[in-house]
């Protein structure tokens, strides 16, 4: 098991400040997702043709790994035209994914629109999820992430199984599919077939709400040392990347302080073999 962070959780660094504090911190890698307050990645002067091969080298020379690129991509719509143009950006970034040398790009689901069932919706985004797997970069992997209405285990599953592509996979959230009703262990064991890369992050209900609030590890609904268990029961030895979303909850700790909390809990649950002896390397 290998520990990254996502840039949503610190949105305005730049990036020699985010690859500083990965090392800094003992991080194994980065999700890329926001870079100096902007989800735009593709539109960003670090990754132009003239930028991009020293951003690479900024990470490459502080041995910190592009685990993954996160995209806004979403392949709900009942309009054809608007998918094909959320499938065209996905490749998009799986070209930007190509020359950082990242494995991953991260897609959404996402919500059952208006007057659509969800089985239409479902197969609207198996679709979609197959044609961007036709024309994937041969080193890059699509991962389609628990969230929205299909967040719970078994209905992203049921598009994997669909899709039936070896480059289109699984990123489970954790606190996603348990904002969705699923068990730690019941999740783990259904997305473990197809799972590449796995979000975690500690989070509470909100009233009101279908989102969960981010807090600190120890403070929310989300299992630490039983999520570490299950992963430790499926031989996952990729990446867990800590997703504090500060860029959507300005209102939560700084990343100063939650980047340092998630890595010193998940080392503690670690050294502690009571709860989760062996897990991790």
């Amino acid at each position: 098991m290998k520990l990254a962070f996502s840039t949503l959780g610190c949105p305005d660094w730049q990036l020699p400040q985010i690859v500083q504090t990965a090392r800094r911190l003992g991080y194994d890698g980065v999700e890329l997702r926001a870079v100096g307050g902007s989800l735009e990645l593709l539109d960003r002067p670090e990754f132009t043709a003239d930028h991009l091969p020293s951003s690479r080298a900024l990470f490459e020379d502080q041995h910190i790994e592009i685990c993954c690129v996160d995209t806004s991509c979403t392949f709900h719509s009942p309009n054809s035209p608007e998918r094909r143009e959320q499938v065209e950006l996905a490749l998009k970034h799986a070209e930007l994914a190509t020359r950082l040398g990242a494995p991953l790009i991260r897609v959404f689901p996402d919500k059952i629109q208006t007057g659509v069932s969800r089985e239409a919706t479902r197969d609207y985004i198996v679709e979609s999820l197959q044609q961007v797997a036709e024309r994937l970069p041969d080193a890059v992997t699509v991962a389609l992430e628990t969230h929205g209405d299909f967040a719970q285990a078994e209905t992203a599953a049921e598009i994997m199984t669909l899709v039936n592509h070896p480059r289109v996979k699984l990123i489970w959230d954790v606190a996603n599919s348990a904002a969705a009703g699923d068990s730690i262990s019941h999740a783990g064991r259904t997305v473990q077939p197809f799972l590449s890369h796995i979000h975690l992050r500690d989070a509470r209900p909100v009233i009101g709400s279908e989102h969960w609030l981010p807090v600190l590890v120890g403070a929310g609904n989300v299992s630490f040392s039983e999520t570490l268990a299950v992963i430790k029961e499926l031989n996952y030895d990729g990446y867990v990347s800590f997703e504090w979303e500060k860029y959507w909850h300005p209102e939560i700790e700084e990343s100063e302080v939650a980047l340092p909390n998630f890595i010193d809990s998940i080392r503690e649950l670690q050294s502690d073999a009571t709860k989760c002896s062996g897990i991790g390397k």
